[in-house]
């Protein structure tokens, strides 16, 4: 998870380790992406508005480098105009966090039907 607001990253990393999803979450985008190149992730959330790079450049670069190929994207933001890339999920913030779960819970079942 790439979250730079630290209360939100603890809360959502909280909350998916209490639904038993183990989660690396770090503050910006290039730390993101240097986390996919050494533990690949099954599903990556990602703010928009980061320090520095974008939520949509980490998802730009990790595509480029091959990252996602058995990734899911779930991008959060809180900008009303923002286009996600192609096959990103959009959630707005404020999240609520049933949907939270249930995005996650489709995005991963997805993977999995797809991984079939």
């Amino acid at each position: 998870m790439v979250e730079d607001n630290e209360d939100i990253r603890e809360g959502l990393n909280t909350l998916l380790e209490s639904e038993g999803y183990e989660v690396i979450s770090v503050g910006a985008a290039e730390e993101g992406l240097a986390q996919l190149r050494v533990h690949p992730a099954h599903l990556l959330i990602t703010d928009y508005m980061l320090p520095g790079e974008s939520g949509g450049w980490l998802v730009e670069h990790a595509m480029k480098e091959g990252l996602l190929q058995q990734t899911r994207v779930v991008m959060i933001t809180a900008h009303p105009r923002v286009v996600p890339p192609s096959g990103v999920r959009m959630l707005h913030k404020p999240l609520d966090i049933h949907d939270f779960l249930r995005v996650v819970e489709e995005e991963l079942a997805a993977l999995a039907q797809h991984a079939a």
